[in-house]
């Protein structure tokens, strides 16, 4: 493997043999090209650079439809009030008075990893709180439709 590859859009990807992948971190996104699922990484930085062009587009469509894969399991799981609260009005949690919306979903997820593979995209997301901490993870196809998201 080469030391590093370069992308006229993204700069220079430096080669990481603990993961085995090209990694370059611009503003607050760090960008993977994983090395281990090809031998022509050249394919892979089309794919970033083809992404990376769209980005902002892709990131508004990536957390509305994250949101709404996972809106319910949200509201269910990981509510947003104290269920030990002695004064806790109840009917207004099974009226859903409660429940965050996508739109809110949406915009509490901060992207942070973007890592670049063969047949798809994987993005690691920062969940603003909305799961504790966890991270949620969304894979998508190389037509930026959403194939899976979990915490």
């Amino acid at each position: 493997m080469k030391n590093s590859v370069h992308s006229k859009l993204m700069g220079q990807l430096i080669y990481n043999e603990s993961y085995p992948a090209y990694e370059r971190t611009i503003g607050k996104i760090n960008w993977k090209l994983d090395a281990q699922e090809t031998a022509d990484v050249t394919v892979l930085i089309q794919k970033a650079e083809k992404l990376f062009v769209c980005l902002e587009d892709f990131d508004k469509k990536a957390k509305a439809r994250i949101a709404e894969k996972l809106i319910a399991y949200k509201n269910d799981c990981w509510p947003e009030y104290d269920e030990n609260d002695e004064d806790l009005n109840w009917e207004a949690v099974d009226n859903g008075l409660y429940d965050i919306t996508e739109r809110e979903f949406a915009e509490a997820l901060t992207l942070h990893d973007i890592v670049i593979k063969t047949e798809s995209i994987y993005c690691e997301y920062l969940d603003g709180d909305l799961f504790g901490g966890h991270r949620v993870h969304a894979c998508f196809d190389d037509h930026y439709l959403l194939l899976e998201a979990t915490i």
